[in-house]
C-alpha cells in the first residue's frame, strides 16, 4: 500500500467495550468479537487499556515482550510492539500510565499521538477493552470511541454499577452511542428484560437513551476456554456462545453503516493537551529520529516540572481493584496456570516500579481502610 493511500483511508473504526464493574466477561467479549469481525476479512487490533491487570494477555496466554511503555521511551515503533493474535486479529499490549495520558512529558504525548494516528491507519477496526469502573482516566476513552459497547450481567450490582457509568458520562458530555450487551443471560427474553430496566432508568433519572446491542448466553464452554486461555470462538466455534459472537459482529456492521463517518481518535487525544505542550500546529507529524533513536542512544527522560504531582487514583477506586481481585481469586474462574501467570505478572511490575519492596518478604494481608472512619475487615 502506499503512503498516499494510507493517507487516504479512512481512520479505524473505534469501539470502547467498558462496564461498571469487574467480572463481567469484558475483556472476552472484547476479544471474542475482534475475531468475529476479523472473520469477515475486517483488519481488527485490540486495544488493552486496562493498565492495572492486562487481562487481554492472560486471556491468551501470551506475554508480549514489549509494551506501550516502549514506545513512550521512544525505544520502539507502534509497529514492533503489537502482537498477533489468534482468529487474525492483533493486540497492543497494555501499559502502565497510558490511561495517565494528560500528565506525560510533552516528548510522550508526541510519540503517544503519532503512535495512535499510526494505528489507526492500520486497520480497519480498534476494538479498546477498558479498565472496569468510573474511573475518569477510563471514561476518557468511551468519550474518544465511535460507539461503547457497555456489558452488564443480570447481577444487581453489575446494573447499578453500569448505572453509574452513564450517569458519569451524561455528566461529562460524553456523546459516544451507549450500545447495551447483555452477557451470561439464560434466554433472549431475559436479555430484553434487562436491557428495559436499565434503559428505564437511563431514560427517567438521566434523559438518555440506550440502545440493545444484543446478548451473550450462559454458556460452559465459555468457561472452559477461559480456562484454557483460548477464545471461544477459536476452541469452540460451534457452540451457542460464538454463533452469538458472530451475529453481534453482523449487528455491529450494520450499525457502521448508519454512521460512515468517523472520528479521528488520535486527534480526540490531541484536543485534550494544553496548545502550551505540542504548540499550535494541527498536523500529528512527528520528526523521524524521534520514532527510531540512533541504535546505542540513550533517551532522555523529560524533566520533572516544579510542583507537578502524578496522577493517582481515588482511595474508593483502590478498594474496588483490591475488592475485584481478591472476588477474582475466590471464584476460581482462572485455572491454577493462568493465576500463576497473573502473580508472576503483578510481581514484576512491582519489583520494575517499587525498588524498595522486597517483593520476598512481604508481610501478611492487614485490615485496609474503606473510607474515612470505616475498616475492611478480612
Amino acid at each position: 500500500m502506499s503512503a498516499a493511500t494510507d493517507t487516504a483511508r479512512q481512520p479505524s473504526r473505534v469501539l470502547a467495550v467498558s462496564s461498571g464493574k469487574g467480572g463481567v466477561g469484558k475483556t472476552s467479549i472484547s476479544v471474542n468479537l475482534a475475531i468475529a469481525l476479523a472473520a469477515r476479512g475486517k483488519r481488527v487490533c485490540v486495544f488493552d487499556a486496562d493498565t492495572s491487570l492486562a487481562n487481554v494477555n492472560i486471556l491468551l496466554n501470551i506475554a508480549p515482550k514489549f509494551t506501550l511503555e516502549q514506545v513512550l521511551d521512544g525505544s520502539k515503533r507502534i509497529e514492533e510492539i503489537l502482537v498477533k493474535g489468534p482468529g487474525g486479529i492483533t493486540i497492543m499490549p497494555a501499559a502502565s500510565g497510558i490511561a495517565q495520558f494528560a500528565s506525560l512529558g510533552a516528548q510522550q504525548q508526541a510519540l503517544l499521538l503519532q503512535a495512535l494516528h499510526v494505528l489507526e491507519q492500520q486497520f480497519d477496526d480498534l476494538i479498546i477493552d477498558t479498565a472496569a469502573g468510573i474511573s475518569e482516566n477510563d471514561t476518557t476513552f468511551l468519550e474518544a470511541a465511535d460507539h461503547c459497547v457497555l456489558v452488564v450481567t443480570p447481577e444487581p450490582t453489575s446494573l447499578t454499577d453500569a448505572f453509574a457509568l452513564v450517569k458519569l458520562l451524561q455528566r461529562r458530555g460524553c456523546k459516544t452511542p451507549i450500545h447495551v450487551l447483555t452477557n451470561m443471560v439464560d434466554s433472549y427474553p431475559g436479555s430484553v428484560d434487562i436491557f428495559k430496566r436499565l434503559n428505564g432508568a437511563a431514560m427517567r433519572y438521566l434523559q438518555t437513551e440506550l440502545t440493545y446491542l444484543g446478548y451473550i448466553p450462559r454458556d460452559d464452554f465459555v468457561r472452559q476456554s477461559v480456562q484454557r486461555q483460548i477464545p471461544v470462538t477459536v476452541g469452540f466455534p460451534c457452540c451457542q456462545a460464538s454463533y452469538r459472537f458472530h451475529a453481534l459482529a453482523d449487528s455491529l456492521e450494520a450499525i457502521y453503516r448508519q454512521q460512515p463517518t468517523r472520528r479521528s481518535f488520535s486527534l480526540f487525544w490531541r484536543r485534550l493537551l494544553p496548545r502550551r505542550r505540542l504548540g499550535d500546529t494541527p498536523d500529528l507529524a512527528v520528526p523521524a529520529s524521534a520514532l527510531t533513536p540512533a541504535r546505542g542512544a540513550a533517551t532522555a527522560a523529560p524533566a520533572p516540572q516544579e510542583g507537578a504531582r502524578a496522577l493517582r487514583p481515588s482511595r474508593t477506586a483502590i478498594v474496588r481493584l483490591q475488592q475485584n481481585m481478591v472476588q477474582l481469586v475466590r471464584s476460581r474462574t482462572l485455572s491454577p496456570a493462568s493465576m500463576r501467570s497473573l502473580m508472576a505478572s503483578l510481581i514484576t511490575q512491582v519489583e520494575r516500579h517499587y525498588p524498595e519492596i522486597d517483593t520476598t518478604q512481604l508481610p501478611p494481608p492487614k485490615q485496609r481502610p474503606v473510607n474515612e472512619g470505616r475498616h475492611e475487615t478480612e
